[in-house]
This record gives structure tokens, sequence and C-alpha cells, in this order.
């Protein structure tokens, strides 16, 4: 009876063990793959973002500005600076024009009629923004 197992090549138990130590060594890479991507994505440098959409991150105050309060003049040439270096025309546009509105409204030599006026276009471009901020996946807030 010997003989006859010997003919029959590695016994079934070697070749199962060996499926497994496969099955196992596969699963440790492809676990080692998504870990790496994931922990990739999760520490990924901001630096490597559009200055746009890193613009969209600190609009809030547009919004804020919008409601009546003075929003500080080196922070709106900060915000603007990055929407004007955007690589993403939508933000570039509608970035830039509602930090020059927020800008110009908070002139003090626009009141009046003219004021009215630019409060208005402002809350055009305040919208187009948000919108531009939305199709980056950025949501602005107040």
């Amino acid at each position: 009876m010997h003989d006859s197992q010997a003919a029959l090549g590695p016994s079934t138990g070697s070749k199962s063990r060996r499926r497994w130590i496969g099955l196992a060594a596969a699963s440790v890479v492809l676990l080692a793959l998504v870990g790496g991507a994931a922990m990739y994505w999760q520490l990924a440098d901001p630096g490597d973002e559009d200055p746009g959409v890193t613009g969209c991150r600190s609009a809030g105050m547009l919004l804020r500005a919008e409601d009546g309060q003075v929003a500080p003049a080196d922070e709106l040439r900060r915000i603007g600076e990055l929407f004007e270096r955007s690589t993403h025309e939508d933000l570039k546009t509608a970035g830039v024009t509602a930090v020059g509105m927020v800008q110009r409204v908070q002139d003090p030599r626009n009141t009046g009629p003219g004021g009215d006026f630019l409060r208005a276009r402002l809350r055009q471009a305040i919208p187009a923004m948000i919108a531009a901020c939305g199709n980056h996946q950025v949501t602005v807030k107040a």
C-alpha cells in the first residue's frame, strides 16, 4: 500500500497547506496596499491642494462680510491671492469677483445708490463663489 501512495505524488495535506499559505500571503499584500493607500489619502499634504480650493476653505469670511461684518483687508487680500493663483478657472473667476465685491462694499466711499448697487452685486457674487467651491467638494460655511 505504501508504494501506491508514493506513486500518487505529494499528499493532499501538503497541497492544501501550500494553498492556504499562498492565500494568506496574498491577503497580507492586499491589506498592505489598501492600508498604504488609505494612509496616503489621510496624511496627504494639504500643500498639494489647489490654491483656489484653499481659498474656498477660508471663504466663510466673505459670507460674514455679506451679512455686514467687516473683513480685515489683509485677510481679504490673502484669500483673493489664493483665488487668483487657482488653476481652476471657475474658482478663479468666482472667488476673485466675490473678494473684489467685498472690498468695494467695505470701502467707506461707496455709500448711497452706488453702495446699494455694489451690495446687490455682492449678493450675486457670493452664491456663484459657493457654487464654484461646491464643484470642488468644498462647502463654504460662515
